[in-house]
């Protein structure tokens, strides 16, 4: 890889390259719309200054299943509760 710049546009592999994180899961991030990118067609690409801001602001671990899971259940309760 050369010299990369903020306006430069990588392939999934470059981007893999940039972050140091596997092809599969900078594909799975960009699915699940949880990295910045752009689809053409077939084709995902990434913004260097995009992706370096998104690294920066990236908090890994914050997402607690514990909390989701009690959220979830107590929605479903709420809503039990709401046809009797």
């Amino acid at each position: 890889m050369s010299v990369i710049t903020l306006d430069d546009i990588l392939t999934p592999e470059e981007a893999s390259i940039f972050l140091k994180m596997g092809v599969k899961r900078i594909l799975r991030l960009a699915k699940r719309g949880e990295i910045p990118a752009k689809r053409f067609g077939r084709e995902w690409r990434f913004k260097v200054s995009e992706i370096s801001k998104w690294f920066e602001d990236w908090q890994p671990n914050t997402f607690d299943p514990n909390k989701k899971a009690g959220e979830i259940i107590g929605a479903l309760n709420g809503k039990k509760k709401d046809r009797i």
